[in-house]
C-alpha cells in the first residue's frame, strides 16, 4: 500500500473512534459501526477476476432526526488471472436522507432513506483513480436490540483517470448489504 493509501485508512480509523468515545459515555444510539461485505467485478476484468474487499467497514452518524452520514473504507484485494494483489484503495461517503423523521434525534436511524453520494478509490493494478457519484435508494431495518441491516442500491456514474493519461466515464451500479449496530 502507498502512503496515500495508509493515510485514508488511519483517518477513517481515527474519525470512527475519536467519534465513538465522545458519545459513548453519554448513551446514545448515534453512531453506527458494522461491515459491508463485497465483491466488485469490472466489465474490463477478464474473466474470473474480481476484487475482494479485506477492510470493509463502515461508520454511519446521525445529523438531525432525517440525515446522517456515512463512511466507507474501501480496501479490494484484486483476484486476478496472472498476479492478484490489492487492486482498490479508497472511501465512500453517503448522506442517507431518511423518508420519516425519528421523534429523537438520540435514537438509531430506520426506514425508508434516499443517499446521495460519492466515492473516491486508487486502483493500484490498473494504475488508475476513481470517482464516483451516485444516488442510493435503500431501507435501514432496525432491530430491538439496536442491531440494524441496511440495503441499498446505487446508481450513478464513475470517472477513471489513467496514469498514462486516458480518462473516461463508467456506469457505477452497486448492491449495498451492511449489517452492524448502533451504540
Amino acid at each position: 500500500m502507498n502512503q496515500i493509501s495508509k493515510t485514508l485508512i488511519l483517518l477513517f480509523l481515527f474519525l470512527v473512534g475519536f467519534t465513538i468515545n465522545s458519545v459513548a459515555q453519554e448513551k446514545r444510539s448515534i453512531n453506527f459501526v458494522g461491515i459491508i461485505p463485497s465483491v466488485t467485478v469490472e466489465p474490463f476484468y477478464n474473466k474470473g477476476e474480481l476484487d475482494i474487499d479485506v477492510f470493509p467497514l463502515v461508520y454511519q452518524k446521525t445529523l438531525t432526526s432525517r440525515v446522517d452520514y456515512r463512511i466507507i473504507s474501501i480496501v479490494n484485494y484484486g483476484i486476478r488471472n496472472t498476479n492478484s494483489a490489492f487492486s482498490h484503495v479508497g472511501l465512500q461517503v453517503a448522506l442517507p436522507l431518511f423518508l420519516t423523521a425519528k421523534e429523537n434525534k438520540q435514537l438509531a436511524s430506520k426506514g425508508f432513506f434516499l443517499a446521495p453520494g460519492f466515492g473516491a478509490t486508487r486502483n493500484l493494478i490498473e494504475k488508475h483513480n476513481n470517482f464516483g457519484l451516485w444516488v442510493e435508494p435503500g431501507y435501514h431495518l432496525l432491530f430491538d436490540d439496536n442491531f440494524a441491516i441496511s440495503f441499498g442500491v446505487q446508481f450513478g456514474a464513475t470517472h477513471f483517470w489513467y496514469d498514462n493519461g486516458t480518462t473516461k466515464w463508467g456506469n457505477h451500479f452497486g448492491v449495498k448489504v451492511i449489517f452492524g449496530k448502533w451504540f
